[in-house]
């Protein structure tokens, strides 16, 4: 009976928010009814955070492209061409009537110090909207493939993770 309800679905709503699109980039997915859950449920679930990241991951690989083209073409920390976007989902779908996952969006050039101070930036963002624990699960990702497995965190900024020394 467990699987059955693990494989159920609902409707859940992405907003991307990107610098050229004020009103945000909206999406409609489906999403696994067992994360669609009161906040106080999902901090009670060691699965959580890997069962969240594991079911968005596929969807911001999807929607990478637009969010780029939606993207400040140049990096906001050295002014350089923006090589990729860093998206970071953050869990909102505690929320009754309306759950969502919100994901800022943030072009870098690829440097890492670049990367590593936009991290630090997006960090402080969602800590001073509130986001802070209640919409970012604690999942930690690999910041150059979205991995999951084996992360560390940089030990100078404490912001980034890697699954290893060639990310």
């Amino acid at each position: 009976l467990s699987l059955i309800l693990n494989m159920a679905t609902c409707p859940v709503r992405f907003q991307f928010s990107c610098d050229n699109i004020p009103e945000g980039l909206n999406f409609t997915h489906e999403i696994s009814k067992s994360l669609v859950r009161p906040l106080s449920h999902a901090r009670q679930d060691d699965s959580y955070a890997y069962r969240f990241q594991r079911a968005v991951l596929p969807f911001l690989k999807e929607h990478e492209p637009v969010c780029r083209a939606a993207s400040n073409p140049f990096c906001g920390i050295c002014g350089s061409p923006i090589a990729t976007v860093l998206q970071t989902p953050m869990s909102f779908l505690h929320k009754e009537g309306d759950p969502y996952v919100g994901v800022l969006v943030s072009g870098v050039c690829g440097k890492g110090e670049c990367e590593s101070q936009t991290r630090q930036a997006i960090q402080e963002e969602m800590f001073e909207v509130g986001a802070g624990a209640e919409a970012r699960v604690g999942a930690v990702v690999c910041a150059v493939c979205g991995k999951m497995e084996g992360i560390r965190k940089c030990g100078r900024c404490k912001a980034v993770a890697y699954c290893g020394k060639e990310h």
